[in-house]
């Protein structure tokens, strides 16, 4: 004799999830005359006792997956067996493939349904396996069904049909039970076909994760570069690198032309003071009135010549100023040259008053080496004045390069991490593409 009963089972998006709401279960059950003796099999039995032993195939990886569609209902028929052995309920529900559609984007936009290739056989071996199967069985347990994946498995019956449908089938003595195992797994395939288990998906996964890093890379160094071009001292690197670059060259051979005639002077100096029987020129200078405080006035102006010489825009009156005082200053130091002179000869050659158009040779090399020690004390007031700044040149040059050295670092940094959020993209698109023409949709039959 047969027993009936109907359940309805539907499932809805809720949240952007398919989420599993079953109505109450309609049943509609028709007992046979029971033989005299006969008994039904008691409302609750062990769930954990297999009831048919099909060969369970191996569990397959998970990277093949089924994606289920946005609403799915069943009808679920429990039929009720009586006969020697115990009483049995079989749920069922199909599964059957959706067509896709597939849409290309041009001068014309067109539609067509791809009909997708099921191979069914491993199907059946992805829903049979354990790891398919424990979600449910997890979620059994809530509702004081305790079955192990091995006893689902051996009470479960997958069946191909044509066109690439499958017929899920579930037997157990109970009807609770064999309600509430279909129930559960129609949400246990529902979830699994959400999750993608492609080769492209755990690609994807990486390409996420990738894209996820290379935008926040880009954000970092371009939020880096704003900062450091932001700085007072990062304005115009490349113009005041080039600029300091050119005037430290010409300030570098400036100072080497001085060094060099101060060279020459010291020497041709030395060589004059010995061949004279006097005392030292530059010393008899600086005991002159005036003398030590022009030429400290003429060191400083220097200086400040130069200082304006190294800025990047020099401020032209300013040097003017400066160029006017020069002179005067030189002016000045020419006249105490030759007072100075003039009162060691007529101090030690009192008989040159008398003629002073005709000297003789001795006195003519005496006025060369007073000529030579206020060379020599000119170009060694340039050179003190030029070589400190010349130095702060030099050092503010190796600042701007390293200052457009990092400036160049962060933009090559950033282009490289440009570049890789470019292939990132591309990436995670041709991905998504891949998965969407190689998923599998599935819906409940009926739904």
């Amino acid at each position: 004799m047969t027993q009936a009963a109907t359940l309805t089972l539907t499932l809805q998006p809720v949240a952007g999830r398919h989420v599993f709401v079953p109505p109450e279960p309609v049943l509609q059950l028709r007992r046979a005359a029971r033989a005299e003796g006969e008994s039904l099999s008691p409302r609750w039995v062990s769930d954990d006792r297999p009831l048919l032993s099909p060969r369970v195939p191996a569990a397959v990886p998970h990277r093949l997956g089924v994606a289920v569609g946005v609403a799915i209902a069943a009808t679920v028929g429990t039929k009720l067996y009586q006969s020697h052995t115990p009483l049995l309920y079989k749920s069922t529900f199909e599964l059957t493939p959706v067509a896709q559609r597939s849409q290309t984007i041009g001068t014309a936009t067109a539609t067509t349904d791809i009909r997708p290739e099921v191979d069914q056989a491993t199907l059946i071996q992805v829903f049979r396996s354990h790891q398919v199967l424990l979600p449910a069985v997890r979620d059994l347990r809530a509702h004081n069904i305790n079955l192990s994946p091995a006893a689902l498995a051996q009470n479960l019956e997958i069946v191909p049909l044509a066109d690439g449908r499958l017929e899920v089938r579930y037997r157990h003595r109970s009807e609770r039970v064999a309600q509430m195992v279909s129930r559960q797994l129609a949400q246990t395939y529902v979830d699994y076909g959400d999750r993608c288990r492609l080769d492209a998906c755990y690609a994807l996964d990486q390409a996420k994760a990738d894209l996820t890093e290379a935008t926040g890379q880009v954000a970092r160094l371009e939020q880096a570069i704003a900062q450091f071009r932001a700085r007072p001292d990062a304005q115009n690197l490349r113009h005041r690198a080039d600029t300091l670059t050119r005037r430290t060259a010409e300030f570098t051979r400036y100072l080497t032309q001085t060094e060099q005639e101060l060279k020459l002077a010291q020497e041709r100096y030395q060589t004059l003071q010995t061949q004279l029987p006097i005392a030292s020129a530059q010393s008899i200078l600086q005991q002159q009135a005036d003398y030590p405080a022009l030429l400290q006035d003429l060191h400083q102006t220097e200086g400040h010549i130069a200082t304006q010489l190294a800025q990047a825009q020099p401020d032209s009156q300013t040097l003017s100023a400066l160029y006017q005082r020069h002179q005067m200053l030189s002016r000045q130091l020419n006249q105490q040259v030759a007072i100075a002179l003039n009162q060691f000869l007529l101090t030690q050659f009192p008989d040159l008053a008398a003629d002073s158009e005709t000297l003789p040779p001795a006195l003519s090399q005496i006025e060369q080496a007073f000529g030579l020690a206020h060379q020599v004390n000119l170009l060694s007031a340039r050179q003190r004045a030029i070589a400190p700044i010349h130095q702060a040149m030099q050092a503010d040059k190796v600042r701007l390069a390293e200052l457009l050295q990092y400036q160049s670092k962060l933009e090559t940094q950033l282009a490289v991490q440009r570049r890789i959020l470019q292939e990132s993209q591309q990436q995670h698109a041709r991905l998504q593409q891949e998965i969407s023409e190689r998923r599998i949709v599935w819906r409940v039959a009926g739904a």
